[in-house]
């Protein structure tokens, strides 16, 4: 096989390959409809851009979301999660957009969530082994409700309760807001 027929089959072979060979996380805009003219590849946000040309056609990662904007600091924008190949933008500023972050599911009251930092963790409405509600005491009494709140934080691994309050329901006192700690706060 000579030197020019090697050329044009490689040549012929990248022309095949698809188009799609787009980066995760990487917009290409062109000057030109279809994917033609000059090209510009961006790669994360930019406050400002200086293309000297419309944007004519751009190619998208599947599955990657845009912001597009026609002034800088991404102001006036528009979101594109597709492949353009004619289009007329007027580039300034561009970035991926924020993926959305998932809801949390709804719980019933009391549920047990707790938010837990490096020293410390929050209990809404804690939960006992069984995922009951935790009993402070019968009497509702400040100090029982105090070391009802030190064992749980014990059961789960911290030192003392820090801080919690009693809830009243259907007659039974339960346990809320018990802030856990790795020291005596008391």
């Amino acid at each position: 096989m000579g030197r020019t027929t090697k050329f044009a089959l490689l040549a012929g072979i990248l022309l095949a390959l698809p188009a799609s060979a787009q980066r995760a996380g990487e917009i290409t805009f062109f000057s030109q409809i279809g994917f033609q003219g000059r090209s510009f590849t961006v790669t994360g946000p930019r406050t400002t851009l200086h293309l000297g040309w419309p944007v004519r056609s751009a190619r998208i990662r599947a599955g990657d979301t845009w912001e597009i904007c026609t002034q800088s600091n991404f102001r006036s924008c528009q979101r594109v999660s597709s492949t353009q190949g004619n289009i007329r933008w007027n580039v300034a500023s561009v970035r991926p957009a924020p993926r959305p972050v998932p809801p949390i599911a709804p719980q019933p009251p009391g549920q047990g969530q707790s938010l837990r930092g490096m020293t410390a963790e929050f209990f809404v409405a804690p939960r006992d082994t069984h995922g009951g509600r935790v009993l402070s005491c019968a009497s509702g009494a400040a100090a029982c409700a105090s070391q009802a709140a030190d064992r749980f934080c014990l059961s789960r691994g911290w030192i003392a309760a820090a801080y919690e309050r009693q809830e009243t329901v259907g007659g039974r006192n339960y346990l809320t807001d018990i802030l856990c700690t790795r020291t005596h706060t008391r």
